[in-house]
C-alpha cells in the first residue's frame, strides 16, 4: 500500500504543476486546492462505504474525525504553499518535490519524540543512513 500511495502522490505532484502554472491551466491555488479538497472528500466517502470501521466505541470515531480536521488543515495549507510555488514557471517540480518531501524526516523525528518509536540496532542504523541520504539528496537537488 505504501508504494501505491507513493505512486499516487508522485502523479498528483505532476497534476499540481499542470493545474497551476500559467503556461498550462494557470488555475489559482485556492481554487485548485478547493478542487483537491473535493476529491479528497469523495475519497473519504468511498472509504466509509468500502472500508467499514473495526469494532469499537462510536465516540472514538467522532474524536478521530474531529482531530482529523486540524490534520487536514495542516495538509491543506502545506498543499496551498506548494501550489503557490508551482505557479511560477521558474519553479522546477523536480527540485521542489524532494525539498517538501523532507517531511519524512520531520515525521520520523516527531514519531521518536511523541510515540517513542526509536528503532534499535540495525534498524536504527538504517533509519539514520536513510535520513542522511534524504538530507544529502535535498541539498544536491537544491543546488543551482
Amino acid at each position: 500500500m505504501g508504494l501505491a500511495a507513493s505512486l499516487l502522490y508522485g502523479i498528483s505532484a505532476i497534476l499540481f504543476k499542470l493545474l497551476t502554472e500559467s503556461r498550462y491551466l494557470g488555475g489559482r491555488p485556492g481554487w485548485v486546492l478547493a478542487g483537491i479538497g473535493t476529491g479528497i472528500a469523495l475519497c473519504g466517502v468511498l472509504g466509509i462505504a468500502f472500508w467499514p470501521s473495526v469494532s469499537g466505541p462510536q465516540d472514538t470515531t467522532v474524536r478521530a474525525y474531529l482531530w482529523a480536521v486540524p490534520a487536514g488543515l495542516l495538509n491543506g495549507f502545506a498543499t496551498l504553499l506548494i501550489l503557490r510555488a508551482l505557479q511560477s514557471p521558474m519553479t522546477n517540480i523536480s527540485q521542489l518535490v524532494p525539498v517538501y518531501n523532507t517531511n519524512t524526516l520531520i515525521a520520523f523525528i516527531l514519531a521518536v519524540l511523541i510515540f517513542k518509536e526509536l528503532p534499535h540496532g540495525a534498524d536504527l542504523i538504517r533509519n539514520l543512513v536513510g535520513a542522511l541520504l534524504i538530507v544529502g539528496g535535498t541539498i544536491l537537488i537544491g543546488i543551482n
